[in-house]
């Protein structure tokens, strides 16, 4: 075993108990008080230099080393989700109505524990490590705020990394794959406004409702007929809201809905048709039709040469299987894409499954992280940096 692995099975039992910790006091975006103060002490006893209230509530850690050379970013989130907890474990939150669901608590520990281990070869270093807890990725906006605040500033952050824990995939594989591996997200309101009547006399009326249902189907045209098929893309309307009772027609249906798409020239496609359409249909139908369209986030975009040289490191430094670039990427969006439009990064994700526990996804009541992958993400991490850095250990 390599003096590496030495060092960080040493801490692995210190390692759950901060998840665990982490996990039973979890807290909401921007009011993660408690969660920034554990982390923050954590960091100032390893000799960091500690900064506080970044972006609000965030935290971010500097471990100069011996040359002002190449600073890459860790980051984590400090954020938790507004679910009661049913997972049954011993250390469940004690914050009623909220939980660590996405394994925030997790990703948290896996950094901590990096930053252990690298604040002791500080001398060897021939840059900078800045360890980067963002608050509120969950409801977003922490991400932006920490940009704002001058976080990727003071030293420079010339590349940044992030992990995120990912059931599916098999304990403890590392998933390295370049170019999009997170879907871009778009949120819109149509309103549809008609001339409201009786339901008995529909003729003398202009029914939204009705428009409103041609629209929804035709909008699933633009992915099943108006993009390539080798592009992934989806329209979604999660909401409806219209009419008061049975037999009157109303004035106006209002729909929201959700875009996300990897390819941006995809994504701008579909924001062009969906407005096209409803204009048309609405014309039609003489209707008339209001539409905000709100860009929330830009895909998880992982730059082709850091991954390349992620993904070398990994092979060398992990088993053969452990790593892996045959990955499907997920519709969700992320943060993280933040980072990336200001400087090349690289999202990993790392297998969560475990028995008992293997088809629980993310963002479940009942979602349990597994401990067995906290050493395996501290390595990771540290392998990478010692790869920018020319340590071997």
């Amino acid at each position: 075993m390599k003096l590496l692995d030495h060092k960080i099975a040493a801490i692995k039992d210190e390692l759950v108990t901060i998840r665990k910790d982490l996990h039973s006091y979890p807290e909401l975006g921007f009011q993660e008080f408690r969660t920034a103060a554990k982390v923050a002490n954590y960091m100032e006893k390893l000799g960091f230099e500690v900064k506080t209230g970044i972006g609000e509530t965030g935290v971010i850690g500097l471990l100069r080393g011996k040359n002002d050379g190449f600073t890459i970013g860790l980051r984590a989130c400090l954020d938790a989700l507004a679910i009661e907890e049913q997972s049954g474990v011993e250390y469940s939150s004690k914050n009623r109505g909220i939980m660590h669901a996405c394994g925030h608590d997790g990703n948290m520990a896996i950094v901590l524990g990096a930053a252990k281990i690298l604040s002791q070869y500080k001398d060897k270093l021939n840059g900078n490590v800045k360890f980067i807890f963002q608050p509120a990725e969950e409801d977003t906006g922490g991400a932006a705020e920490i940009i704002k605040a001058g976080g990727l500033k003071s030293p420079d952050v010339d590349a940044i990394v992030t992990l995120h824990n990912w059931p599916g995939l098999k304990q403890g594989v590392m998933a390295v794959k370049s170019g999009p591996v997170m879907a871009s997200s778009d949120i819109f309101q149509l309103k549809i406004i008609g001339t409201p009547g009786h339901g008995a006399w529909p003729h003398l009326a202009v029914d939204p409702i009705v428009v409103a249902s041609d629209v929804i189907s035709q909008l699933q045209h633009i992915i099943s007929r108006e993009i390539d098929p080798l592009e992934t893309a989806a329209i979604t309307i999660g909401k409806i809201s219209g009419g008061t009772a049975v037999n009157i027609i109303p004035e106006a249906v209002t729909l929201d809905g959700t875009v996300r798409a990897f390819d941006p020239k995809v994504r701008d496609f579909i924001q062009i048709r969906i407005e096209e359409i409803v204009k048309g249909i609405t014309q039609a139908a003489r209707a008339a039709f209001e539409i905000t369209y709100d860009r929330i986030m830009p895909p998880v975009n992982n730059d082709a040469c850091l991954t390349a040289q992620v993904y070398e490191i990994l092979k060398k430094a992990l088993e053969p299987d452990m790593v892996t670039d045959n990955f499907t990427p997920v519709m969700g969006c992320e943060e993280f894409a933040l980072f990336q439009e200001q400087i090349p990064g690289l999202f990993l994700y790392i297998g969560n499954d475990m028995e008992g526990y293997d088809m629980i996804p993310i963002h479940a009541p009942n979602y349990v992280f597994n401990d067995e992958i906290l050493v395996i993400g501290v390595k990771a991490l540290c392998e990478i940096v010692f790869g920018f850095n020319k340590i071997s250990e």
